[in-house]
């Protein structure tokens, strides 16, 4: 994979899965093949990340150009035209010389530097909603300043398997054409060759996967259907376009395998516009693509959990900033420069990249114990190590912009509510009312209770030094309310709130919880309502307990047997793990912990601490809590200190519960999956990513529900990792959570060390929904209420405001947007329940909008706009549906 030569891919690698036509076969209706030159973009692994970049913007754009220059000597339907992602296209034209960036430009608009939709190849799995959105921006704004129609082609490449909101996301888009170009050496997905990819929402694109390679050959193959045949022409990893007489062979090699056909440059997107001529009948696919390098960000714990929750915190700074100047507070000019600064960075972060590849040799070799102590010592590693700290400032990045735009924003509502003195003033921004835990910390004295000036509700509140925490109420959809300290006092405590250290029992009034005091997990829950013991007594595993992972070469061998394809001379290297010893695999988790039991006004919990032991060499808490009234268990985990082991590694919590032949509804990307109904063979049926939560149900529709709003990684029945089984379906209802591994050979961070900790809720379910059993509660887990306190002198706004508010939940609003320069503001709405229906959308009170515009996910208009009555407006959505609409005063 290091080879710059312009040879197609069949030829190059030897792949034979694939049964292509020879000359002599060649079937006579084939007249036109569009030839396709693209370079394959990693912002990292070969080189540190910014030389890549720098790369792109010059000697290999300039290369490109000359091309250009070049094949202008041909016939105009031959000359060079080269096909580039929207994100290092601007790259290009940021960072590049006046003189080149006008070049370049003109490239551009004369149609040889063809830009198509997506920004560069990315983990679908890792991202949000409204951030994939967001992502198509870059190509659309190149188009719309070269005064271009925008693209109907995607593209992605490498990575096996994607999320099944592509489709939706690309349909929506109005982007018409997707090819997949996978790695040679990882398995494919069994789906055809060309297919109709159906999303959750039943939107589909036409999707071509070429499993053998980034490309595709250089003919059709046997007993190809169609009259046209795109040929994509795909140079390695950041190696740029061929030179200009590889150009012309590559051309010749076309004409050569495609006698009589008609041959012609082109995009990806000019194969679809010739074959739709054709009226194609192709098949369908329904499904989902759980990808088999997904487990690679979990090599990255702690950037994971922040970028998880930036994807709610960006978004959620830019309606506080919309509501902001429509409630006439003071508003930051640069808060939409942050926000796609912000943007960007979490865009990068879920490129599919993380940094050098050890197979390279820019960055020490393989080595475990002490010889790996020796080189780290040594610095012999520290160019990998600095690539990967490119790759997780891309979060910290984000974050440094974010956390102290949002605290501002919150300071300056709470300064503005008409409140005199101490206050907290709580925002919400889910368009749902709601209630929920608020944690505030402060030195200002605060005594007796809180009132609520919406409703005049006295809650309590817990106060352990300068933190304050209690339960909010009703608080109004995507606007707030505010608190004031009282005199009054509340009860409380009540009876079933309630911690036991003889027993090892907590218990509020929906669950008792008993801990093992020898283990630290946790070997009965009861939900109080229904008498069901939750935890499994037949399980190997402990329910709520850290199991930590050692692999052997021969797992890790057998894994890579089971998954290379092709290429196992340099593969085995990358996807494998190589200079193991023969030490047999272990699995370990702590034992006779220090267990306290702590409680105050709103919560009871146990504490258990793990010292490091000879084997487990690791200091970490397990933390179980039950709040007053509150239908869920929490649990958190933590850890101070884990070691840097470059063995591979992997840790996890385990959850068997108590259920016979489980449904498992998983809460993905784009909406609910049955994974053995969903999931499309040959995808990673082991060990996939969540967005929101899941949920396991029996016959009677009876079961529970667990999320993480830190930790995507999950694994049914068993641990999945260094597993590759095409097509396992789980029958026992345990599910694991990925705390953490390393099993990526190259790309991803090889070692983990650090201090992080990661949280969990778990509910019962009496009668399974999507909305109230799923989608609801997890997304008040992963987007909680935000409070602030203040005692400046009293402000203008109402104390209690509602912002916007919708019919049906289980609808998102992933964005409100202030419209830049003129332009309309937008809203854009998610159906993530699963359910068609029409929703009324109330704006807030005294609206200026007169009118609702749809339009698609890169702002094109859609339709007939829709007038605004009364400060609402109503439109049909289906199940899995965006719905975007521009907002016209």
């Amino acid at each position: 994979m290091k080879s710059k030569a312009i040879i197609f891919c069949l030829l190059m690698l030897g792949i034979a899965d694939i049964s292509f036509a020879q000359e002599n076969s060649r079937q006579s209706q084939l007249e036109e093949v569009i030839v396709v030159f693209k370079t394959h973009f990693d912002i990292g692994y070969t080189d540190w990340a910014a030389n890549v970049s720098d790369k792109y913007a010059s000697d290999m754009v300039e290369g490109a150009l000359k091309i250009i220059d070049q094949s202008k000597e041909l016939p105009g339907n031959e000359q060079f035209r080269w096909t580039v992602s929207g994100w290092p296209m601007k790259e290009m034209l940021a960072k590049s010389s006046p003189e080149t960036k006008a070049r370049i430009e003109q490239a551009v608009e004369d149609g040889n530097f063809r830009i198509h939709s997506m920004p560069f190849t990315f983990e679908t799995e890792a991202c949000d909603l409204e951030s994939m959105v967001r992502s198509l921006s870059y190509s659309t704004k190149i188009h719309e300043e070269a005064g271009l129609a925008l693209p109907i082609d995607a593209k992605q490449t490498d990575v096996p398997g994607h999320s099944w909101i592509l489709p939706t996301l690309l349909n929506n888009a109005g982007i018409k054409f997707l090819h997949i170009g996978c790695n040679p050496a990882s398995k494919s997905p069994e789906v055809p060759l060309l297919f109709w990819w159906e999303g959750p929402d039943k939107s589909r694109v036409m999707t071509m996967y070429f499993g053998p390679y980034y490309g595709t050959s250089s003919a059709p193959p046997e007993n190809w259907p169609y009259k046209t045949w795109i040929a994509i022409v795909h140079t390695n990893d950041n190696t740029g376009a061929p030179s200009y007489a590889e150009f012309k062979e590559a051309l010749e090699e076309v004409k050569s395998k495609n006698p009589g056909a008609k041959i012609r440059t082109g995009s990806i997107g000019d194969f679809y516009t010739s074959l739709m001529k054709e009226n194609p009948d192709l098949p369908v696919v329904k499904g989902d693509m759980p990808d088999t390098w997904i487990h690679g960000y979990m090599s990255m714990p702690g950037e994971v959990k922040t970028s998880r929750a930036l994807g709610k915190d960006i978004f959620n700074l830019e309606a506080l900033n919309t509501f902001g100047e429509l409630w006439g507070i003071s508003s930051n000019k640069k808060t939409a420069e942050i926000i796609g600064n912000a943007t960007e960075n979490i865009h990068l972060f879920n490129e599919h990249t993380f940094g050098l590849a050890m197979s390279h040799g820019h960055g020490g070799y393989w080595a475990y114990n002490d010889e790996y102590e020796y080189l780290r010592a040594k610095g012999f590693y520290e160019p990998i190590e600095f690539s990967w700290k490119e790759k997780s400032q891309r979060v910290a990045n984000a974050e440094m912009m974010i956390k102290p735009a949002v605290h501002q924003k919150m300071k300056d509502l709470a300064a503005a509510v008409h409140a005199e003195g101490k206050r907290i003033v709580v925002y919400n921004p889910l368009p749902w009312e709601r209630s929920g835990l608020v944690t505030i910390q402060t030195n200002h004295e605060i005594k007796g209770s809180l009132k609520n000036l919406q409703d005049n509700n006295i809650v309590s509140f817990s106060k352990n030094k300068n933190i304050i925490q209690f339960f909010a109420n009703n608080v109004p959809a995507m606007g707030y309310t505010t608190f004031v300290p009282v005199e009054t006092e509340v009860k409380t405590r009540t009876e079933t709130l309630s911690a036991n250290e003889k027993t090892g029992t907590i218990e509020n009034e929906f669950f008792s919880i008993t801990i093992d005091k020898e283990t630290g997990s946790v070997i009965s829950l009861i939900d109080k309502k229904s008498g069901k013991e939750v935890v499994s007594r037949n399980s190997e595993w402990n329910f709520g307990q850290y199991v930590y992972e050692r692999f052997s070469k021969e797992i890790t061998d057998k894994y890579a047997h089971d998954y290379i394809k092709a290429g196992w001379h340099w593969a085995y290297a990358e996807l494998g793990r190589i200079n193991l010893t023969d030490k047999p695999y272990k699995k370990l988790s702590g034992s006779q912990p220090k267990i306290n039991f702590r409680e105050d006004e709103i919560s009871v919990s146990a504490v258990m601490h793990f010292e490091p032991k000879k084997e487990l060499n690791q200091k970490y808490s397990v933390l179980l809590t039950l709040y007053k009234n509150q239908p869920f268990v929490e649990l958190i985990w933590s850890i101070n200190g884990k070691p840097a082991d470059a063995w591979p590694e992997a840790g996890w919590i385990s959850f068997p519960f108590n259920i016979n032949n489980p449904e498992f509804l998983l809460g993905r990307t784009g909406g609910i999956v049955n994974p053995a109904e969903d999931f499309i063979k040959g995808s990673n049926f082991d060990y996939c990513f969540l967005n929101s939560g899941m949920a396991l149900i029996d016959s009677e529709n009876k079961g529970f529900g667990i999320m993480s709003p830190d930790v995507p990684g999950v694994s049914l029945e068993r641990p999945g990792l260094w597993k590759y089984s095409t097509d396992f379906v789980p029958q026992k209802g345990n599910v694991f959570f990925n705390l953490y591994n390393n099993q990526w050979s190259t790309n991803f961070t090889e070692w983990i060390e650090g201090s992080w900790n990661t949280r969990f809720y778990l509910w019962s379910i009496d009668n399974y929904d999507n909305e109230k059993s799923v989608i609801t509660p997890s997304e008040e887990f992963r987007n909680p209420l935000m409070a602030e306190f203040t005692e400046t002198e009293a402000g203008d706004l109402p104390t209690y405001k509602q912002g916007i508010s919708i019919s049906e939940k289980g609808i998102f609003i992933s964005a409100f947007k202030k419209g830049e320069a003129g332009k309309e503001d937008l809203i854009r709405f998610w159906e993530q329940a699963g359910k068609d229906s029409k929703c009324q959308v109330k704006l807030l009170q005294n609206s200026v909008y007169r009118w609702a515009q749809p339009v698609n996910l890169r702002g094109e208009k859609e339709g007939e706009k829709t007038p605004v009555i009364n400060n609402m407006f109503e439109f049909d959505i289906k199940s899995n549906q965006p719905k975007t609409f521009l907002l016209i005063d």
